[in-house]
């Protein structure tokens, strides 16, 4: 599944999710066999407590870092995503919680 896209149009993703992902730093598990299906065309919020492991799900599905076991999927099908640059490619944005984008 190299290439998503739909003949000249944008990268185009019906289904993106993960399957018993586990990512470790050091003795901290910050995610424990996670599984989550996204449907395409739609906008999600990941929500939780700090700690929770929402920031560690979101690099994961951008690219950013690669799980410890478990797989990203897309369609499906299983994927590598090496950075963000390739999610990106794939149909895969993500738009960051940033407190200081504006003055008050």
């Amino acid at each position: 599944m190299d290439d998503l896209r739909d003949g000249d149009g944008p990268p185009s993703v019906s289904g993106l999710g993960v399957v018993d992902v586990s990512k470790s730093y050091g003795p901290v598990l910050a995610l424990d066999r996670v599984s989550l299906e996204i449907s395409g065309g739609r906008v999600h919020a990941i929500v939780g407590e700090n700690g929770a492991g929402k920031s560690t799900l979101m690099r994961l599905l951008q690219g950013l870092e690669q799980p410890d076991s478990g797989s990203v999927l897309i369609d499906g099908n299983p994927v590598h995503l090496r950075d963000a640059r390739d999610a990106m490619r794939r149909g895969i944005g993500m738009v960051h919680q940033e407190f200081m984008l504006v003055p008050n």
